[in-house]
């Protein structure tokens, strides 16, 4: 029984994969992509209605290969985000809508956690299928056997006022399922039936009929067969009446095993006649089947019909091996892919950590950076401004000391004309005093006469105080012009000094004679000694040489 069990896992899971591989339609990628540029110039340039109709237009058994369909709802999903971000999302929520719909529920889960991490701190109203998005999230997990998540995303609807109606039905009926799975028969009873509650208050018939039938397997688990069978049977018309096949299958399966509880055996075989000319008619998955047979056993077992009842037990372990090995198939699956995808998810987050790290760095050393650059720009606007400021303050001295220099010249040329008007004044009393002694040769002078001209005599231009004041002031003029004159040659007399002053100041012969109070030839042979002393033979040698001092 082992090796038969192992054979049939490993059969398959070849048939699984060699599926997975093989062409299963006939679309490609490149008629894909020429219809959804047709269908674009149809929707007026709108990516998203053009990206959503063909999402729903084609499955994922439609395309050649898998890979095909993969590769155009990337594409559809990159046109999608050229024109908006939320857009993008939304195109994502509707792909992982349409797989989840046809069953591809692994296929449908990463579309959806994009959306998930997406939809972090928005708030409903701002996201338009918000709710549904946590309805199919909760299917997802619940399909994944990974009941805890799956009832995260089940109460957001139940205990959201605006969630819509038959999503809050099915999130009761969903939660309630998963007690049922774990055997926690009461808190499953509880859920079916406040979403039987809701779904009759809103007259929804499907709902009523989906409920009834769940709350009536529990009640039946419990032992309670007067309570479940009202319930069962509701199911079973509204399937029926909604052509829900499968559903109304299992109703007729359960009707018929408490007929047999009941004792009542012919109900329980016209039942399960009725349960198997469906099965005949339409398509049902190994669970009815396993049902079926485990009920039929029953019944032959009642009647006395042992060989009947070994044959159907024979059946109903067939199917359940079968169901265990589906099931076991699904749950490996469900799990590697689980396991890869969570893998997948750390190493996203580790390369997001990594680059949100990089961008840090990168941040921060932009910061320093700018903050070195703003430094510098401060050290050199404080230099520039300093130097601004030197040179301003260069500007007022260089002006202060030019207006000083002015001044100076000024007051010196007034020292020498204050002389040359003293000197004129000396001259003419002199040749007053001549002509007077010219005119009376023969009377001899006053003794006042003779002291007064004396004292004109003894007269002197450039008295010490004199010399003393315009040297002063020559000296503001030109810096250190007597000292580099002295060193020429150890000869030179003050008079020397005084001769030099007046050529560096541009004086005529005239001037110096008046200024000095000595005649034109005393200026001329003072002239004279002094380039002898400084070994220059012409006039303009000496004034070169004085100028350049």
């Amino acid at each position: 029984m082992l090796a038969k069990k192992s054979l049939t896992f490993l059969f398959i899971v070849l048939f699984h994969s060699t599926w997975l591989f093989c062409e299963t339609g006939d679309v490609s990628y490149a008629k894909a992509v020429a219809l959804y540029r047709e269908e674009l110039i149809q929707q007026r340039g709108n990516q998203l209605l053009t990206s959503k109709a063909l999402v729903y237009k084609w499955e994922k058994d439609d395309f050649q290969k898998p890979a095909e369909w993969e590769a155009f709802m990337d594409y559809c999903l990159k046109e999608v985000k050229t024109q908006s971000e939320a857009e993008y999302y939304a195109l994502c929520f509707d792909v992982g809508e349409n797989l989840s719909l046809h069953g591809f529920f692994q296929d449908a889960f990463p579309y959806l956690y994009r959306v998930e991490e997406f939809l972090q701190g928005k708030p409903p109203g701002d996201v338009p299928y918000y709710y549904e998005f946590q309805h199919r999230m909760g299917l997802v997990y619940y399909n994944f056997k990974r009941f805890y998540l799956a009832k995260k995303y089940f109460r957001i609807l139940m205990k959201d006022e605006k969630a819509p109606i038959n999503l809050k039905i099915n999130a009761y009926n969903s939660i309630g399922l998963i007690h049922k799975h774990a055997n926690r028969l009461d808190s499953s009873q509880v859920y079916f039936e406040k979403g039987l509650s809701l779904a009759r208050k809103n007259n929804r018939e499907d709902w009523v009929g989906i409920i009834s039938g769940n709350l009536g397997d529990c009640y039946y688990k419990r032992h309670k067969i007067d309570e479940a069978w009202p319930l069962i049977e509701i199911d079973y018309k509204n399937s029926f009446k909604s052509k829900q096949w499968e559903s109304a299958m299992m109703a007729l399966i359960a009707l018929a095993r408490i007929d047999i509880d009941k004792q009542r055996l012919e109900a329980a075989q016209k039942k399960l006649g009725m349960a198997d000319d469906l099965m005949d008619h339409y398509y049902h998955n190994i669970n009815v089947k396993q049902n079926y047979w485990e009920t039929m056993a029953l019944l032959e077992q009642k009647v006395g019909d042992y060989r009947a009842a070994f044959a159907a037990q024979q059946r109903y372990l067939d199917c359940l091996d079968t169901f265990n090995e589906q099931e076991e198939l699904i749950n490996f699956h469900n799990t590697e892919f689980q396991i890869e995808f969570q893998k997948k998810q750390a190493q996203i987050k580790l390369l997001a950590s990594k680059k949100k790290r990089a961008e840090q760095i990168l941040a921060l050393s932009i910061s320093i950076v700018c903050c070195i650059i703003l430094g510098l720009i401060i050290v050199v606007r404080q230099i520039i401004l300093k130097r601004r400021k030197e040179r301003e303050i260069l500007t007022l001295q260089k002006l202060r000391a030019e207006d000083e220099l002015k001044n100076v010249d000024s007051q010196m040329r007034l020292v020498l004309s204050n002389l040359g008007e003293k000197n004129d004044l000396i001259d003419q009393l002199q040749q007053e005093i001549e002509q007077f002694n010219s005119s009376v040769p023969a009377l001899e002078p006053s003794v006042d006469q003779i002291q007064l001209l004396d004292k004109l005599q003894s007269f002197k231009l450039l008295t010490s105080d004199d010399w003393d004041v315009f040297r002063k002031l020559f000296e503001k003029l030109h810096p250190g012009f007597f000292d580099r004159f002295e060193h020429l040659s150890v000869d030179i007399t003050k008079a020397d000094l005084r001769l030099a002053a007046l050529i560096r100041l541009k004086s005529s012969t005239n001037e110096m004679a008046k200024i000095l109070g000595i005649s034109l030839e005393s200026v001329q042979r003072t002239h004279l000694r002094l380039r002898k002393k400084l070994m220059l033979e012409q006039a303009i040698d000496l004034e070169r040489l004085i100028r350049s001092l």
